[in-house]
């Protein structure tokens, strides 16, 4: 039977140690207890984990919900589940935003923990089975794109232009918010009305828009925030 890997990222050294010792009880793997973001990725990298237990207030500048970003643009991305006792509004707003697995409060419950561990894990890993594809119907063919292989949508009044690496541009005639439901959210984010974007396909931005290839692609004002916190992850 696999053996799971969980990196915990928690600045408190005995909640970490007490998860710690649930998680090794349920018999996961440990990779290591980090307490700040530049540990949290140095781990990370070393051992990948198959899932990250996150706390959003780590020692330094940077928070938990900056790792989550750095995590969503990997190549392989892997499952997050806060425990945090940030529970304002302000801080489920932008927990939200970086689509994690579960949150969960603290004090933490072994019950609980176990339980949204499994649910990630067997998620994350039927995920990767069936790998995303985007099925675009043209008016006369059929064409099964991987999600890998989007550079960027644009909307064009009832049409749909799918920008690929391999197969060129793909027309589908239905509405933009109709496809990106379709793909995995990041690294496709909706970045302007009429564009939505794979992060990883990008090659470079200004605060007004992201350069993929030789087309620019305008940054609406009101996600310019979230837009460029992702990008400045990928630097």
């Amino acid at each position: 039977m696999r053996k799971w890997k969980i990196l915990i990222v928690e600045d408190e050294i005995l909640i970490a140690d007490t998860i710690q010792r649930y998680l090794e009880q349920q018999g996961y793997q440990v990779s290591g207890i980090a307490i700040s973001y530049e540990e949290a990725v140095q781990l990370f990298t070393a051992e990948q984990p198959d899932l990250v237990l996150i706390d959003i207030r780590l020692s330094g500048p940077k928070t938990g919900i900056d790792l989550a970003l750095f995590l969503q643009l990997q190549v392989q991305t892997v499952p997050f589940i806060y425990l945090t006792s940030q529970t304002d509004k302000k801080h489920i707003d932008q927990a939200k935003q970086t689509f994690p697995a579960s949150f969960l409060t603290k004090p933490i419950q072994a019950s609980a923990l176990y339980a949204n561990i499994e649910i990630a894990l067997h998620k994350q890993e039927t995920q990767s089975f069936n790998e995303t594809k985007l099925s675009i119907y043209d008016g006369s063919n059929i064409y099964l794109v991987p999600a890998e292989d989007i550079l960027y949508l644009k909307a064009d009044h009832v049409y749909v232009e799918v920008h690929t690496k391999h197969q060129g541009v793909l027309i589908q005639r239905k509405a933009l918010t109709e496809i990106l439901e379709d793909l995995p959210l990041p690294p496709f984010l909706q970045v302007h009305r009429s564009f939505v974007i794979n992060l990883k396909a990008v090659t470079g931005w200004q605060p007004q828009c992201v350069f993929i290839n030789a087309a620019t692609i305008p940054i609406s004002r009101s996600r310019r925030k979230e837009i460029l916190r992702y990008l400045e992850e990928m630097t």
